[in-house]
């Protein structure tokens, strides 16, 4: 015994782990990755297909990206980006450049290329997406890599809102810039975007503001204690109901968040099909439901509140493949019905006060079976006298 471990020991110092050094072939190897299937929606009478390339330099020179072709399975192309065109749309993983946006990764750096093809009207999502990247290095010639085609995911069927009627806003809805969209989260080992198509509801008065008087109170809010329902019919499968509310507009973003606390209270609904629906930053108490319990579209489930990580009350939803809200890969969802009415002109203006309203000159449009987008305004449960729709 006591010679087999002698040999063991010696073949650890021995061999020790020797650098990563492949093979190098080509001037450009990249490594080209889609964690998660693209997935296509339907928003403003046009489909756009949402996902995230993972690109790493496996090389030992800096490489930058030159240009990014991507192409359905006839190869027509879908979107051609280069130069700031593609940099705008890429972060590169670690702290990023004080210079701004940047195509140049460094060997052993991985770059997020966040990808929202929108496509022409009336024209239908592709089945698969291939890439083409063009790379280039210091003093060689660029190359171009072709990596193989991915499939796209399709639509979802359409459900109910989860909140209810008055008007919404989607904010931080799902946009090529929403902070959902381009959140990364790395749990048990692997990294994944589980708020890819999340949007956190937040709930307009009569007045057009978000809230009235003084905005640290929640009860302030027009939609503190408002209900939320199920989108269609499921099984809970989990509930949090005891984590405090706390007073609007002080909490900040910690550095780093514990994968229970940030959700607050919350309840989860198994739709089947591997898709689980996240109402998040429920009012403490509210729950109107227990795990096990089979509950049909509609149904009340809670309230609004202001717990976990949140500024303000809002319903944060969400569609995962998996039951912990923070752990899967998010999914795209569609409302059945709803009136746009509006947009806000961003989340800043919306905090400070700013009353939203209707421009006359701008009708409101339905929308049937499409995703609400990033800081739309909503009419939801009621249709409007008149409002702002694009």
């Amino acid at each position: 015994m006591r010679k087999i471990v002698i040999a063991l020991l010696g073949f650890v110092i021995t061999a020790g782990a020797p650098p990563i050094a492949a093979q190098q072939i080509g001037r450009a190897p990249l490594d080209i990755a889609v964690p998660a299937a693209p997935a296509a929606i339907h928003a403003l009478g046009r489909a756009h297909v949402v996902y995230e390339l993972h690109v790493t330099n496996m090389g030992r020179s800096e490489l930058t990206l030159d240009r990014l072709v991507t192409a359905d399975a006839d190869g027509h192309a879908l979107a051609d980006w280069q130069g700031p065109a593609l940099r705008t749309r890429m972060s590169v993983v670690g702290q990023p450049p004080a210079g701004g946006p940047t195509a140049m990764l460094a060997p052993g750096r991985r770059a997020i290329v966040w990808m929202w093809i929108t496509l022409a009207p009336g024209e239908a999502p592709p089945s698969s997406i291939a890439h083409q990247f063009t790379a280039s290095a210091a003093g060689v010639e660029s190359e171009t890599v072709v990596a193989r085609g991915v499939p796209v995911r399709s639509t979802t069927s359409a459900t109910a809102a989860p909140v209810g009627s008055g008007n919404w806003v989607a904010v931080r809805g799902p946009s090529p810039t929403s902070p959902h969209r381009l959140s990364l989260v790395t749990l048990d080992g692997c990294t994944r975007a589980p708020q890819r198509f999340a949007v956190d509801l937040v709930r307009l008065g009569d007045d057009g503001r978000a809230f009235h008087d003084d905005a640290t109170n929640v009860k302030n809010w027009y939609g503190w204690d408002a209900p939320v329902h199920a989108i269609a019919s499921g099984t809970v499968v989990r509930v949090r109901d005891d984590a405090p509310d706390h007073a609007a507009m002080e909490a900040s973003v910690p550095d780093v968040m514990d994968r229970d606390e940030a959700p607050g209270n919350v309840v989860v609904i198994d739709l089947g099909g591997g898709r689980y629906a996240t109402y998040a930053h429920l009012h403490q108490g509210s729950a109107r439901v227990v795990a096990g319990e089979r509950v049909s579209a509609g149904q009340m489930l809670a309230r609004i509140g202001n717990s976990g990580n949140t500024r303000a009350p809002h319903l944060h939803f969400q569609i995962t493949d998996t039951a912990e809200p923070l752990a899967g890969e998010g999914l795209p969802f569609a409302l059945d019905r709803a009136e746009l009415v509006g947009r806000i002109p961003d989340l800043a203006a919306l905090l400070a006060g700013t009353p939203w309203a209707p421009v006359p000159s701008m009708p409101a449009r339905t929308m049937t079976a499409e995703t609400p987008l990033e800081n739309m305004v909503l009419a939801i449960g009621a249709v409007p006298l008149h409002g702002g729709g694009r």
